[in-house]
């Protein structure tokens, strides 16, 4: 069967008169959605708005064009730290071109420029790094994380024996608050009901102490739990919705009141993939040269990306591009969460070809006209094919859609007498392109009983700390309490229980994971990448989980102590890996992925039986040395047992691919583990899937 292939019309966005108070630069027009996002931004009736213009529109200039035509003091959030990079140059850009009087700093803050900051000047903590960071930006881009443990009390000096001595609960998130008027979420859609839960505790927190600012949400895809939250607790919620409001056409024209957001892109859905990890590699192996290369040598000047969801397999098929690309004078160049930060920049502006994974797809604005890309899902299919097309200049794009047959299949072939979404060969417009991907994907869990489950335990903490600051902030305790039971249906003072019977029990690492933001790092491993000769030494100290390392790397265990100097000698600060399980030098990639699976010599029916939330020791794995295991079985870990093997709980519960789940065994030689373990934030998730299937009478709750 030859391949399936679409053509992708154009796509137009309306352009619109330039509203009061903006004064654009010499050739600069609007487009619809951001007009309407600087006018809601400026009704003092609303409190959120929600953008939904396509991929490609302009989102970001409608999130700072309140800052560079007024004084609009702005925090905006990205769920990567590449993605924050890409919006620093891009905002410094709109500065340059908009010349605000205010002269705004613009900074970015991570967790590792935190670090280092706070290092270099030899401050006293995290909390002034935080401050300082704030009192010297006017524009500050971070992440949701920070802004997260800001707002859960993270960063304040307390006695740990009598948390009532030292800062006041309001130190840190109230500095914060009283000077950004505005706080921006870009593509908030990529998370999850915990990080559902956490944004929303935080903004009634915000809603109860007097935040007077607004709050931006950017997605072509938004979250219709957090939406529904939002409005249930009282908020004024606003849509941008060009879609619905028929601002995009989809053939050429040249009126000047549409603008080109997107090119004609040619797309081809190869129909011989099998669902399994390697049919997407091998695919690429076998048309390297015929079809990859072909397409810059047909069309000079091209530029390119494969997006691919294995990290070892961006590797190995860069081992084979980059001497068949070389021959041609082409540069093919890696970007993934093990590219240092000098590689990923020199990868953006370098590379005729860049291969990576999930840290270039989202949001970041490639000129390509080239595209192959897997996807785990519907919306990571549109998030990443998004990427193509949003540059005018090229003779032609195309993409390859490297998904299995089966969903091929669902696209294109009729079922039960019902016509296919789609028709082989024939024109689409986007917007019943991305309708019909939607609807043929396989349904992905969304985890809605989470923020019920285990958000309350943050709600909680807030509304223990408000108790505290009556006089700062007069009956907000009652009234965030009012708010959070009518939404999330609960009651927060119960949480108090739940919470004392935990750590009573010295199980106070499950809360700490419930009032995370994505997660606790307890299988996250230093290493030291000596696999790029060419890379900076300081940036080949990384972290990254084990179960990755033990299925993809080839590696050797090292001395903490040893990896620690020489981390430090590099300039890097010895925190930042103090907490890893072990240390590894990481040698090589492996040509076939590890088979191996967790290991646990207990009564794993009993522990499986149990359906909770537990803090576990003992935990080994069948691959690796014997130190790694040792590490591991040392530290109690915070997981979720099931007596359901992994592919079977994946197919019932709908899990993500990504989702962090794996075999479990209590034999060190069984090929196939009848059990599934799942570690930190996923056993929270996993736990509040599988709570129903326990008999009734015994349900109790955590601890």
């Amino acid at each position: 069967m030859p391949d399936y292939t679409l053509k992708l019309k154009p796509v137009y966005s309306q352009t619109v008169l330039t509203p009061e108070g903006v004064t654009l630069p010499g050739g600069w027009s609007l487009s619809w959605h951001q007009a309407e996002t600087f006018k809601a931004l400026s009704d003092p009736n609303l409190d959120v708005v929600f953008n939904t213009a396509m991929t490609g529109d302009g989102k970001s200039l409608a999130a700072f064009l309140r800052a560079m035509s007024g004084k609009t003091y702005t925090l905006a959030m990205y769920p990567t730290n590449e993605l924050a990079r890409d919006q620093e140059r891009q905002v410094q850009d709109y500065k340059e071109k908009f010349q605000p009087k205010y002269d705004p700093q613009i900074y970015r803050l991570t967790g590792a420029t935190l670090e280092n900051f706070v290092e270099e000047n030899q401050l006293s903590s995290k909390q002034q790094g935080i401050i300082n960071s704030v009192d010297n930006s006017e524009i500050l881009l971070t992440n949701p994380d920070i802004f997260h443990y800001i707002h859960q009390f993270r960063y304040l000096r307390r006695d740990p024996k009598n948390p009532r001595r030292g800062d006041n609960a309001d130190k840190v998130f109230r500095k914060v608050d009283n000077l950004y008027k505005l706080f921006v979420f870009d593509e908030f859609h990529i998370f999850s009901s915990p990080q559902i839960a956490s944004v929303f505790n935080a903004m009634l927190l915000m809603k109860h102490t007097g935040y007077q600012g607004k709050f931006l949400f950017l997605s072509a895809t938004p979250n219709e739990l957090l939406q529904g939250f939002l409005m249930k607790a009282g908020l004024n919620c606003h849509s941008v919705n060009p879609v619905e409001q028929g601002k995009y056409i989809f053939s050429s024209t040249s009126n000047k009141d549409w603008r080109p957001i997107s090119q004609e892109i040619n797309l081809t859905f190869p129909d011989d993939l099998q669902p399994n990890a390697k049919s997407a590699y091998d695919w690429m192996s076998e048309n390297a040269k015929d079809i990859i290369l072909k397409f810059f040598l047909d069309h000079p000047g091209s530029k390119g990306a494969i997006i691919l969801n294995s990290i070892a397999a961006v590797y190995k098929l860069l081992g084979k591009l980059q001497p068949l690309f070389k021959q041609h004078n082409l540069a093919v160049l890696p970007n993934t969460s093990l590219t240092g930060d000098s590689e990923r920049a020199r990868s953006i502006t370098d590379a005729d070809l860049l291969i990576g994974t999930s840290t270039i797809d989202v949001g970041v604005d490639f000129k390509i006209n080239f595209l192959v890309f897997e996807a785990a899902d519907a919306g990571n299919f549109i998030q990443r094919f998004g990427r193509l097309g949003r540059h005018q200049g090229f003779s032609a794009y195309q993409a390859y859609a490297l998904i299995p047959n089966f969903l091929v299949a669902r696209l294109f072939e009729s079922k039960d007498g019902k016509a296919a979404p789609l028709t082989n060969g024939e024109e689409c417009d986007r917007i019943s392109f991305t309708e019909a991907i939607r609807k043929s994907w396989s349904f992905v869990n969304q985890f809605e009983g989470y923020p019920k489950r285990w958000g309350a335990i943050q709600s909680f903490y807030v509304w223990n700390e408000l108790r505290q600051m009556k006089e700062t902030y007069p009956n907000s305790d009652q009234t965030f309490k009012a708010d959070i039971q009518a939404t999330l249906e609960i009651n927060v003072k119960s949480q108090y229980g739940v919470i004392q019977r935990c750590l009573e029990a010295k199980q106070h690492k499950i809360i700490d994971e419930a009032r995370s933001f994505r997660g606790s790092s307890q299988l996250d491993c230093a290493i030291y990448d000596a696999t790029n000769l060419d890379e900076p030494e300081r940036d080949k100290f990384k972290t990254y989980n084990l179960p990755g390392l033990l299925s993809n790397f080839v590696f050797e265990v090292i001395e903490a102590d040893e990896f620690l100097a020489k981390a430090q000698r590099a300039g890097l600060p010895k925190k930042r890996f103090q907490d890893a399980l072990c240390y590894l030098r990481l040698t090589n990639y492996r040509e076939v992925r590890e088979n191996w699976y967790f290991y646990h010599s207990g009564d794993l029916s009993e522990l499986a039986r149990l359906g909770k939330v537990q803090i576990l020791k003992g935990i080994q794995v069948t691959a690796g040395a014997n130190a790694i295991s040792k590490a591991l079985g040392r530290r109690g870990i915070v997981c979720y047992i099931s007596d359901h093997r992994r592919g079977d709980l994946r197919a019932k519960l709908g899990l993500p691919m990504q989702f962090q789940a794996y075999g479990l065994s209590d034999r060190p030689d069984d090929r196939d583990p009848p059990y599934t373990i799942a570690f930190g934030q996923s056993a929270l998730l996993l736990e509040t899937l599988t709570w129903s299937w326990k008999p009734q009478e015994d349900v109790g709750w955590i601890c």
